[in-house]
């Protein structure tokens, strides 16, 4: 982890542990333009923009999306330092969540205000989910933690504003708790329950003590529900813990009810999809990752998970047709769901495996391969090989390009990745097979043999010729 971050959360930390009561002061109204900002700042609101900015304001209450954001800018190329403007189109792009624009917008803003609790709240947040997103999904720890680095500036500086906003320990809680901080993020937590009991904190007070295995934590999400019985993170993450627990049953439930009330999160399709795939049921499984691109269709993992159904239930392609228009429907939509997957996630590692798997797997049933066999051999190892860019440490990435250069009668290549995959993950049955039958080739009785014996205690059956008096 980046050592500023770690440095300026050790920080925090030791003030979060060391302070045993909350400032009383209330909370400081919204300051107002001084003179020392600004000519441009403190230059009249042109009427016009005035009004442009009421006509947002009530598209916004009327949740006509466009429009309001339209009006707003339009407002605020009539006067580009136009507080409220810039504060009310940054508010509205954090709640639909177009974090990159809301920080833009808020930049401005607390650039006129450097003090207000509330804009630096709204920029810690849609920093907050920047930076998850970016360690998450994009996989760059580095960069995450820059934007981390900056919530967590956000954030702490509001709660030195306003010490009595409860959201605020929240917010800060919720990104020390999504970096892994999850004895500082239970001292936010228990800040914000101190003030008012609330379901956010208690759930994700919950949350954290599951993580650090606190017999506790069952508690705290049970009294979350209670306390916040329309609060559907509240239900999503005692889910959660119920599946992680093996009660899958109960944690079907605490999904349904996350969806009822949230019934436009694609989060919650996605993790009851990969639920209902654990219990064996594709058809309802490829219904909530469809559910889930529906409501964001650059939702890589989601189109991953529905062509790992697909693979897994064939039968879930379709209701209709016979077995063979099945098989060839099943192909053609796992291939477009994990060039998807691959479209919206570059370094999406897992799923150029599995289309390299594709790839490498059809039309191999001719002893010489032929130009079209080779073709798809080609595609197969280009996509192993990025695979293996993004992530040096997957095995399966390195087991599938070994058995692409094996078909291309490259022996050397293929054992040597072979090797490396079994390092990586020595359970690697499959691997053991391949670089069995190459070491029988190459007349190396002994290792075929060995590996061999690694396969059956693998659980896996093989015949070796090297072991029925082959070379």
């Amino acid at each position: 982890m980046n050592k500023n971050f770690t440095l300026m959360l050790a920080i925090v930390a030791a003030c979060l542990l060391h302070a045993t009561t909350i400032n009383a002061q209330p909370v400081r109204p919204m300051p107002k333009p001084t003179p020392k900002q600004s000519a441009a700042a403190q230059t009249a609101v042109p009427g016009k923009a005035v009004e442009l900015y009421e006509q947002g304001k009530a598209y916004w209450k009327a949740f006509e999306i466009t429009d309001a954001v339209d009006a707003l800018s339009k407002a605020i190329n009539l006067h580009p330092n136009y507080f409220d403007a810039l504060a009310e189109r940054g508010t509205i792009y954090f709640l639909i969540r177009k974090y990159q624009l809301a920080v833009s917008d808020l930049d401005k803003v607390l650039g006129l205000q450097p003090g207000n609790a509330k804009i630096l709240h709204y920029r810690g947040m849609a920093l907050t989910e920047i930076a998850v997103k970016t360690k998450d999904d994009d996989n760059d720890r580095k960069t995450a933690n820059g934007f981390a680095q900056r919530a967590l500036a956000d954030l702490s500086k509001a709660i030195d504003v306003a010490p009595n906003e409860y959201p605020y320990y929240n917010a800060r809680g919720k990104l020390l708790l999504a970096f892994g901080f999850y004895r500082e993020s239970i001292t936010d937590f228990e800040k914000s329950i101190a003030i008012k009991p609330n379901g956010v904190a208690l759930a994700h007070l919950g949350l954290a003590k599951y993580y650090l295995d606190d017999a506790a934590a069952t508690s705290y999400l049970n009294q979350a529900v209670k306390i916040a019985p329309d609060y559907p993170e509240a239900f999503y993450i005692r889910g959660t813990v119920h599946r992680d627990n093996g009660k899958l049953k109960d944690a079907l439930l605490d999904f349904d009810e996350a969806i009822r009330l949230s019934k436009y999160n694609e989060k919650y399709f996605n993790t009851r999809g990969m639920l209902y795939f654990r219990l064996q049921d594709g058809y309802m499984a490829v219904a909530d990752f469809t559910k889930a691109i529906n409501e964001k269709p650059e939702y890589a993992t989601a189109y991953f998970n529905r062509a790992v159904t697909y693979k897994k239930f064939p039968y879930s392609v379709s209701t209709d047709g016979n077995v063979i228009d099945k098989i060839r429907l099943q192909h053609t939509k796992m291939l477009e769901d994990l060039t998807s997957a691959i479209k919206y996630k570059p370094n999406f590692d897992a799923a150029y495996v599995e289309r390299g798997l594709m790839y490498s797997t059809d039309m191999r049933n001719r002893s010489t391969p032929d130009a079209e066999t080779i073709a798809r051999l080609k595609l197969a190892l280009a996509d192993f090989e990025q695979a293996i860019k993004h992530n040096p440490t997957n095995a399966e990435a390195f087991n599938g390009r070994a058995s692409v250069y094996d078909d291309l009668g490259k022996k050397d290549l293929a054992l040597a990745d072979y090797s490396k995959a079994i390092s990586l993950d020595p359970t690697l049955a499959t691997a053991y097979m391949g670089r069995m039958a190459i070491y029988c080739e190459q007349g190396k009785k002994d290792l075929s043999i060995a590996d061999e014996k690694k396969v059956r205690e693998l659980g896996l059956s093989t015949i070796n010729i090297c072991n029925l008096g082959g070379k």
